[in-house]
């Protein structure tokens, strides 16, 4: 990642942390958004002292203004944009789904779906401008296989796949490659207020374990490994997959 410059959405914590965190140890100049100025704060001063450039835009993907605005700061204080992780994500509490509020799917949907195509948006352009890049989209293993209960989560990440392979043909002859990743049970703070609210959180723990065959819940920074593979120059003959890390799930 050496002279590039990325931005990594939801970067204050989990896979997104972890991600700019290596991006910045592999050569990157990162722009970091989150919508919580201490926690992207904190991960820019991270990076710092470990001699890496990073700057912070407190940022709603949700809001397209914001986010056209984070990609004007990347291009502005350091001449350009080279990739983008849209990251940036939140969960749904489990609801059985004729209970889901029209409140609770739009907010899902806003920032999981329009938050992902927004930084798809402007993005483009600017990577345009530098002659090509890279798209890299948190989708979900949800995507693919479910327990119910998540139908606004789910439905967001399976948009998001969608969107992923539209723009991967779309793009492709512009010298932009677009994937997305599809990860399992990761060990984020996400699934840990997600069993925070378990009436019985064993159960639920032992459930993600017992449709996991490798039996443990990954890493964000197993993770920020696969968006390096993506974003970098080491996977310049794909475009348009959702990588599954799922310690097997899907293959079940």
């Amino acid at each position: 990642m050496s002279g590039k410059v990325a931005i990594v959405t939801g970067a204050g914590s989990g896979m997104g942390r972890a991600t700019a965190v290596l991006f910045a140890r592999e050569g990157a100049r990162v722009v970091l958004a989150d919508i919580d100025p201490a926690a992207g704060t904190a991960v820019c001063e991270a990076i710092r002292a470990e001699g890496g450039e990073a700057t912070f835009v407190k940022t709603d993907v949700a809001h397209e203004a914001e986010v056209a605005a984070l990609v004007e700061v990347a291009e502005g204080s350091y001449g350009g944009l080279h990739t983008i992780f849209n990251n940036a994500g939140i969960e749904q509490p489990f609801t059985p789904s004729d209970q889901v509020t029209e409140e609770l799917f739009d907010r899902v949907i806003g920032v999981n779906l329009k938050g992902t195509f927004f930084g798809c948006k402007h993005a483009i352009p600017a990577l345009l401008r530098a002659g090509g890049g890279t798209i890299v989209n948190n989708s979900s293993v949800s995507a693919f296989a479910n327990v119910g209960g998540n139908a606004s989560y789910a439905s967001s990440k399976g948009a998001v796949m969608s969107l992923t392979r539209v723009l991967a043909i779309e793009y492709a002859d512009r010298n932009i490659r677009v994937n997305a990743i599809c990860p399992g049970v990761i060990d984020t703070g996400m699934n840990q207020r997600n069993l925070e609210r378990a009436a019985d959180r064993e159960t639920v723990r032992d459930r993600w374990m017992s449709v996991t065959p490798l039996g443990r819940m990954g890493t964000p920074e197993e993770i920020a490994q696969t968006v390096l593979y993506l974003a970098s120059d080491q996977s310049t003959f794909t475009t348009g997959i959702g990588l599954l890390i799922d310690g097997g799930r899907v293959a079940t």
